[in-house]
């Protein structure tokens, strides 16, 4: 009974008259507290195109992928974040209330076999567009990053990006093709499909850290140097364990006939 109220699992189990803070201690041993994940919904065309795509790839060497993504960290953190344990006695701690978060920033990072590149920070009050996510990547990613890497490593290399507008457009696919990334050397990427996106994990334990045991920001710099100091946590096994759980996703995917796979 996924998301049941402690009364419904104990009522379907034909118990009764047991207080509602006995039955939360019993379930605690066995079960948590969870919120429905968000996911776009997925139609029967998306489903046909998630498949496509699982078919496609199934035979790709991963470990030559550079999955990359965008992710907004705001001052105050996700909402439903800041629960907790306190002793008894205790007071909660006071939280600051702000709209939208407090502000945010945008971070930009990738993945690729078990190296992270990045993060890097778009400049604040930039709005991504073709022309400027195409700067952005110039300035970051193929300057950074790319550049160094070897004439072998840069012709096999396979380059994900979701299909934010801002990426798929004429201007970005042209430039990028210019740049050398082009046909089978830029993924395609099936719509509304996040939980094929390894660096969405990447970004979950990044959150986790920088936002535990509720924590706040003042300023858009400190929560940016918080991203950044997670970032540096994240070992090359942890990024390597994203990037190899591919080959088990695309299966997934045909096994659930293009429907959503677990994260």
């Amino acid at each position: 009974m996924p998301l049941a109220t402690s009364l419904a699992i104990f009522q379907s189990c034909n118990i009764t008259g047991v207080p509602k803070s006995t039955r939360c201690a019993i379930l605690r041993d066995m079960a948590k507290v969870r919120k429905a994940e968000r996911r776009p919904p997925l139609n029967k065309t998306h489903k046909l195109k998630r498949q496509d795509w699982a078919k496609k790839y199934l035979k790709t060497d991963f470990s030559k992928v550079s999955w990359t993504d965008e992710m907004r960290v705001s001052l105050d953190g996700p909402d439903g974040w800041t629960r907790g344990w306190i002793g008894k006695g205790q007071r909660a701690p006071v939280r600051l209330r702000r709209q939208q978060g407090g502000g945010g920033v945008l971070v930009w990072a990738g993945i690729i076999k078990d190296e992270l590149v990045g993060p890097f920070r778009v400049e604040d009050g930039v709005k991504l567009n073709s022309q400027s996510y195409c700067q952005f990547l110039e300035d970051t990613f193929f300057k950074q990053w790319y550049r160094k890497k070897s004439a072998s490593f840069k012709k096999n290399m396979i380059f994900m990006q979701d299909n934010a507008p801002s990426h798929t457009s004429k201007y970005s696919t042209a430039w990028l093709a210019r740049k050398g990334i082009k046909e089978e050397k830029l993924m395609t990427w099936p719509p509304c499909s996040p939980d094929l996106n390894p660096t969405e994990n990447l970004w979950s334990i990044i959150k986790c850290e920088i936002y535990k045991e509720g924590k706040q920001y003042t300023s858009l710099n400190s929560v940016w140097e918080a991203v950044v100091a997670a970032a540096r946590n994240v070992d090359g096994e942890q990024i390597k364990t994203l990037t190899e759980s591919m080959d088990g996703r695309l299966l997934s995917v045909l096994a659930k006939k293009g429907g959503y796979i677990g994260r």
